[in-house]
């Protein structure tokens, strides 16, 4: 019978060494952009599948569950707990009321809960601004209405509170003014605006404080996780892990656009096959094209799934889906040709592929009418964009600005907003040590180093033949020493965690005929070499030095390690954060406004909107007959004009909105100094 948990159960029970997995269980694989999805269904209620306990009545291996922080190079992570539970310590610890269970499945899900709370793992809730919801105020509005986006780090425009510092102020019962000195003073968004004029103390930390309480609420919930507890003997064990299968069916976004636009004479299911069968050699990612017309027809820009399935119809794609098709296949050759990727399936982030495909369109259909300015910028973007982990989580919003961003180029102008710099320059990859962290082929960063050497190198050789491998290439993630070698020669524990990083991995055909698990390197090369000579060139184009083939590294793996790690930062030093400053000096350039020049800005409250002039120069508004003397005092006026009590207060700088010169909706902050 299903049943129902909260979070903060969850946790206190995991912390009190209730619930363990079984050791066989698969490692933590998730990658945190899947945390900030779950968060964002737990808040808005949407079912993230049960989680399954099992209370076993046999002895079982069980282990903790991982809430380690990344590897970092000649640290050791601690290991994870393992112990034998015994039947009858089992069934003594839950007469006495422990509620021993195991997680049978939904160890995910359970570890990036635990993970998030627990400050291993980076989650913000992001908040709107209180005229961007519906409720009367803030403190009325219930969390789902009061979210704007669950992310990696804290944004300095709108007010932000990390789920981990909710759990501890929770947990040490802090007073108010701790609070304020700790988690609100210390804050971004704080720091950004405080020194504002207009800016209300008192009003946004009764906000920060009303959102903590409500995040707390959620961690309360008692009918938030769902599970089922399974009494299971051996063989109910056995057979439950032999025939589970967690994936859930999905609906599936294109089937229903496809049944909206057939109605309309324009069948979207064979537009895509004709695609196929036309480019046998490109995989057609609908939802690119899709997202890619949306920005063309919207603006303000939108191209979420909602302004799709509403607003564009079958005319809109009779009128772009052929052009913005050949632009995606102009935009993989160009991809592909200029080394940015080793192969389709390596691309970092596919939803890269909209800004360029607005950019090239802009340009004229083709990247041949692209000058050498305009490609510096392109390298610089698309490398930032890699390793700031730009498009983890929720992306539409980057999209759009990227778009944004690369049309103004593309028109030869330069961006007048430094945040777009900012988010930029934010990599990951700031020292070798970094590199290490590196181990899993889902994370962005892991295979934007890969596809960086290629880059480097002007493409990856195949060690079968010495050819250029091509964009279908089908890949194989393969260890350099393998991991079955490594496992019986490595002693050093520091040296196991550094098996499976990016350091000791490289994209390669499948190696046919060849035993390598447990190989040296020297030795599965040498067999190597007997079908290609040239591998020793080969190895050089994946920055692997072909002094490998003499056995001089056999032995040496920490040093090989060290060695590559080394040479692929200096490869990241020389095209992303070298380049920064010279770029920003290239293509920033700072708006100045004459006393005079005005613009028009909008904003909206509850639905209802009201429109004014604003002089970026001054600062002032001018708004129903009456000049304000900063925007905050305006959206004040505002909001009581359409209903607010009379003591109402807003940020005017995040509040007043205009369309820039591309049809893109921004905040009035942009014109900050």
């Amino acid at each position: 019978m299903e049943q129902t948990q909260s979070i903060k159960n969850l946790i206190e029970d995991i912390d009190a060494k209730k619930i363990f997995l079984p050791e066989f269980q698969r490692d933590f694989v998730w990658e945190v952009s899947k945390t900030y999805d779950l968060f964002d269904s737990l808040i808005k209620d949407i079912f993230i599948g049960a989680i399954i306990y099992g209370i076993p009545s046999f002895d079982i291996a069980v282990r903790e569950i991982d809430n380690r922080r990344k590897i970092t190079k000649g640290r050791k992570r601690p290991s994870l707990e393992i112990k034998t539970v015994t039947k009858s310590e089992i069934e003594k610890i839950n007469k006495t009321g422990g509620n021993f269970r195991l997680i049978l499945d939904g160890q995910q899900r359970s570890t990036s809960i635990y993970r998030a709370l627990k400050g291993t793992d980076e989650i913000w809730f992001i908040a709107k601004s209180e005229d961007e919801i519906e409720s009367p105020s803030f403190e009325s509005a219930k969390l789902e209405e009061l979210l704007e986006e669950i992310t990696g780090e804290q944004s300095s425009e709108r007010l932000s509170i990390r789920l981990s510092d909710v759990w501890e102020i929770e947990q040490n019962d802090y007073d108010e003014d701790d609070v304020k000195e700790k988690f609100f003073f210390t804050s971004t968004y704080y720091k950004n605006y405080s020194s504002t004029a207009g800016f209300d103390f008192k009003g946004e930390f009764k906000k920060f404080r009303n959102l903590k309480k409500k995040i707390a609420d959620l961690f309360k919930s008692e009918k938030l996780l769902s599970f089922y507890l399974l009494d299971m003997n051996l063989e109910k064990f056995v057979v439950f892990f032999e025939r589970s299968n967690t994936r859930g069916v999905q609906l599936n976004f294109i089937d229903i656009l496809a049944a909206k636009l057939y109605t309309g004479n324009f069948n979207l299911k064979e537009k895509i096959k004709e695609f196929e069968q036309k480019h046998q050699n490109y995989n057609l990612i609908p939802e690119i094209i899709v997202r890619a017309i949306a920005y063309r027809k919207s603006s303000p820009k939108e191209i979420n799934r909602n302004y799709i399935l509403t607003s564009l119809n079958a005319e809109d794609f009779k009128e772009w889906w052929d052009k913005i098709c050949l632009s995606y296949k102009r935009t993989l050759d160009y991809l592909y040709d200029n080394h940015y990727i080793i192969s389709q399936d390596w691309i970092p982030y596919d939803n890269m592929m909209i800004p360029l495909i607005n950019f090239v369109n802009e340009i004229g259909g083709d990247y041949h009418f692209m000058s050498s300015k305009q490609k510096r910028f392109i390298d610089f973007w698309y490398w930032n964009s890699i390793f700031s982990l730009r498009y983890s989580g929720s992306s539409n919003e980057r999209i759009i600005e990227d778009s944004n961003a690369l049309t103004i180029i593309a028109n030869d102008k330069k961006i007048t907003y430094l945040s777009f710099f900012n988010k930029l320059t934010k990599i990951q990859t700031l020292s070798v040590e970094d590199i290490y962290s590196f181990d899993k082929k889902a994370n962005a960063v892991y295979k934007g180093l890969l596809n960086i050497i290629s880059y480097e190198k002007k493409g990856l050789l195949n060690w079968n033949n010495d050819a250029k491998l091509s964009l279908n290439s089908t890949l194989e993630d393969h260890h350099i020493f393998p991991k079955s070698y490594l496992n019986k020669s490595l002693t050093n524990e520091i040296d196991r965690d550094l098996i499976d990083c990016v350091a000791n991995r490289t994209l390669v055909p499948k190696i046919q005929n060849i035993r390598i698990s447990d190989q040296p390197p020297s030795e599965y090369l040498s067999t190597i070499q007997l079908v290609n000579p040239n591998i020793g060139r080969s190895l050089e184009s994946h920055l692997i030095t072909s002094e490998l083939l003499t056995g001089e590294y056999d032995k040496e793996f920490n040093f090989f390690v060290e060695l590559r790690a080394s040479a692929i930062f200096d490869i990241v030093n020389k095209h992303v954060i070298v380049p920064k400053d010279s770029i920003k000096e290239e293509f920033y350039e700072e708006v100045r406004f004459e006393e005079t020049a005005n613009i028009n800005v909008y904003c909206s409250y509850k639905s209802n909107k009201a429109s004014a002039v604003f002089n970026p120069s001054t600062a002032k508004i001018f708004y129903k007959g009456d000049l304000y003397e900063s925007p905050s005092a305006a959206a004040n006026a505002v909001k009581i004009d359409l209903g607010a009590p009379e003591h109402t207060t807003e940020n005017g700088w995040t509040f007043w909105k205009f369309v820039d010169e591309s049809g893109m909706e921004k905040r009035i902050n942009e014109f900050r100094k």
